[in-house]
């Protein structure tokens, strides 16, 4: 079979890549050609995701500065997108946040999307990023969001068959594209993220991306108002350069800066709990914490809501504020989480043979069904 994979890109080896990465290895056997706008990884991150493959990429791949500033390049990726003209295939799979949907492709090419959520910036969380953006409330932004949403929601009806990241993302895809989808969450390498017997320390810990929506500049403001507890950053990004100045004064708070796998895991297992402040769709590194048997502490939203079985595995919070946070980690002070085993047991249904089981059979299926109408009409 000839499979055509289509990504947005490949530039931090996050959530989305390890979908990806997911995803190839479950037809690791299959002719695959592989799509995004550019590639950016690392070494280490195409041979775990990529193990390697080449990659067709368009124009954006020869930008400068482009792994920084890529969300600047926004104007262009649709129409970059849509220079890829996909034929000769057996089967086209794309996963998308942004525009990967948006390629060309013979209509009679059997099209599935893995949708980890449509493109927030213009459709849910329109009103944060305008109010973040320097042009947000002007004429100009306005059209720029309408006429995105014009092609945002054209390139969805090409696709034949939506597949969700978690219920919240199907009612999501529903309400933005008007289309139908099911639901298969993604993988979680819950056999890397280990329980361990290792006694928990005094610490909290937060990581990930330091991008403005994952709001850690928030959960470090909320700990420099508790500086009986420790907080450990593990993450980096191009919202971490307004960090040093934060965490002047504050000896309770350290930032780790980026650290391989190995070392995060060691972290993750030796915490009182993981914090997750952004509104996350899924959240799989919420996932992974209580894999290692660790409690979370994470908003009560999107995925999370899904993932966290509150007062077992976690604590959930109910704003994107100091003070609820605070009163989460209050929370888990007087009523501490220690089952360790119960919370890693809430992982395990997430793990990544369950994602590759289910997925071969949803394609599978769709496969089936498509032909049928196409060998009817």
């Amino acid at each position: 079979m000839k499979l055509a994979f289509v990504q947005d890109w490949f530039n931090a080896n996050g959530g989305a890549e390890k979908v990806a990465g997911a995803i190839l290895d479950a037809y690791e056997k299959e002719d695959i050609a592989i799509f995004a706008l550019f590639n950016r990884f690392s070494p280490a991150a195409r041979a775990e995701i990529l193990h390697d493959r080449p990659v067709n990429v368009s124009f954006l791949q020869y930008a400068p500065f482009l792994s920084r500033l890529y969300r600047y390049f926004l104007p262009l990726m649709p129409w970059a997108m849509s220079r890829f003209y996909l034929r000769n295939f057996d089967l086209i799979i794309s996963t998308s946040h942004a525009v990967a949907k948006g390629f060309r492709a013979d209509p009679s090419i059997l099209n599935i999307c893995y949708c980890h959520t449509p493109l927030r910036p213009i459709w849910d969380q329109y009103d944060d990023y305008a109010a973040s953006h320097p042009m947000g409330r002007s004429w100009l932004y306005r059209s720029f969001v309408n006429y995105l949403r014009r092609w945002d929601y054209a390139s969805a009806q090409r696709v034949h068959y939506f597949i969700a990241n978690s219920a919240h993302i199907q009612q999501r895809i529903q309400k933005s594209y008007n289309r139908s989808s099911t639901v298969i969450y993604p993988p979680v390498r819950v056999k890397k993220f280990a329980l361990s017997i290792a006694p928990r320390e005094e610490y909290y810990l937060c990581l990930g991306r330091f991008v403005p929506y994952k709001k850690i500049d928030m959960v470090i403001r909320a700990f420099q108002q508790m500086p009986d507890k420790k907080l450990a950053l593990i993450g980096d990004g191009w919202g971490a350069t307004e960090f040093d100045s934060l965490l002047r004064g504050y000896p309770n708070i350290e930032w780790l800066g980026y650290r391989e796998d190995a070392e995060m895991i060691n972290y993750m297992q030796r915490a009182k709990a993981c914090i997750f402040a952004a509104k996350e769709d899924f959240g799989i590194l919420c996932v992974e914490a209580q894999a290692c048997g660790t409690p979370v502490i994470a908003l009560d939203y999107g995925g999370y809501r899904e993932t966290v079985v509150d007062g077992i595995t976690g604590y959930l919070f109910a704003e994107q504020t100091e003070q609820s946070l605070i009163k989460a980690v209050e929370k888990m002070e007087r009523d501490p989480l220690t089952s360790h085993k119960e919370i890693r047991q809430n992982a395990i249904r997430f793990s990544d043979e369950r994602f590759k089981s289910e997925l071969l059979a949803f394609v599978q299926k769709a496969s089936a069904e498509f032909h049928t109408k196409n060998a009817k009409a």
